[in-house]
């Protein structure tokens, strides 16, 4: 009997049918004694204690029966019995169906805004589990708990998601004009405020993206080695296989590896890695770099390893820094 563990409805439910034996029936007086989740229910009402909650259910019962004169001790007993049991139906049922609403006024969920400064990447994890590799010059926010249908959180800048599977809560990230939705997989969001172009890849799982200003159907859904790419000057959205979404395995920590990348793709990724301007001289853009870059060294290093391989050099003027071929006589 005391490690006996029993199901609470059923006792109730055998309470009120006068079928509960001696041990089940102290098990559930003493199991009500210590119900916490009397105080939820009280908070959301205009009760001040347990006790006053409990006599208005049973003044109810006992009104619906109508009985006329004084009732006997051995009738009031059972009723009470029942009005408990009553309150415990009441209790447990109200916990299970408004528990998130009710814990909304007891206990709110707070807002998490987190920013990352340049040249700065953070690992995080929310209340669920999911792990979020932050870009550096990124902004995110989420609730510390999130108790809605949906687990909604808001990006502006780069992130690498992997997120923790749960098919009744999908995950939600909206950034900007994009809607991503996802049950449980990794993939990657790029969305700048200033950048026309906004990217999601997926790296496993399947993923559905879709625009604010776009119908529903037009959403691209996405599985491995596929991303979709939204432009907000013509507001398209399309999908497109990308065989290389496993970079940003590395990425998402600040290592960058290029196979033969124009100069202008490697000048975009350090300006949004180090929040600078980056601008080339003509001619160069299109000149194709092969090389690792480690985005956590400080910007003057990196430069200086771009231009010993690409036989550049680079000058600063305020915070912008412009990148050129070497004189011809070097």
């Amino acid at each position: 009997m005391e490690n006996t563990t029993y199901n609470v409805k059923e006792l109730a439910h055998k309470l009120m049918q006068g079928t509960i034996s001696p041990d089940e029936k102290i098990w559930l007086d003493a199991w009500y004694a210590n119900f916490s989740d009397e105080e939820v229910l009280l908070s959301a009402s205009k009760y001040q204690n347990p006790e006053q909650l409990q006599e208005s259910i049973l003044n109810k019962i006992t009104a619906q029966m109508g009985t006329p004169g004084k009732p006997a001790r051995k009738v009031i007993t059972l009723w009470r019995s029942i009005a408990a049991a009553a309150a415990v139906v009441l209790l447990v049922t109200f916990a299970a169906l408004y528990k998130n609403e009710v814990l909304e006024v007891i206990d709110p969920a707070k807002q998490v805004e987190l920013v990352t400064a340049p040249g700065k990447h953070r690992q995080i994890s929310l209340p669920d589990g999911t792990r979020i590799w932050l870009s550096p010059g990124s902004h995110i926010s989420y609730p510390d708990k999130f108790r809605t249908k949906e687990r909604l959180v808001k990006l502006e800048g780069e992130a690498f998601f992997d997120v923790v599977h749960d098919e009744d809560h999908p995950f939600v990230i909206q950034s900007g004009q994009l809607k991503t939705v996802v049950l449980g997989t990794s993939f990657n969001v790029k969305a700048y405020p200033d950048q026309i172009i906004s990217e999601v890849t997926v790296i496993s799982g399947k993923v559905a993206v879709q625009a604010h200003d776009l119908p529903k159907s037009k959403q691209a859904v996405m599985v491995l080695n596929q991303r979709a790419v939204y432009n907000k000057t013509d507001r398209s959205l399309i999908k497109e296989n990308y065989p290389n979404a496993s970079k940003f395995l590395s990425q998402r920590t600040g290592l960058f590896s290029y196979d033969g990348s124009s100069l202008q793709t490697v000048a975009d990724d350090l300006a949004n890695q180090y929040g600078i301007s980056l601008r080339l001289a003509p001619g160069i853009a299109q000149k194709g770099f092969y090389g690792h870059i480690n985005t956590n060294e400080q910007v003057d290093k990196t430069l200086n390893k771009l231009c010993a391989v690409m036989d550049l050099r680079w000058n600063r003027v305020d915070n912008e820094y412009y990148l050129q071929p070497l004189p011809l006589n070097n």
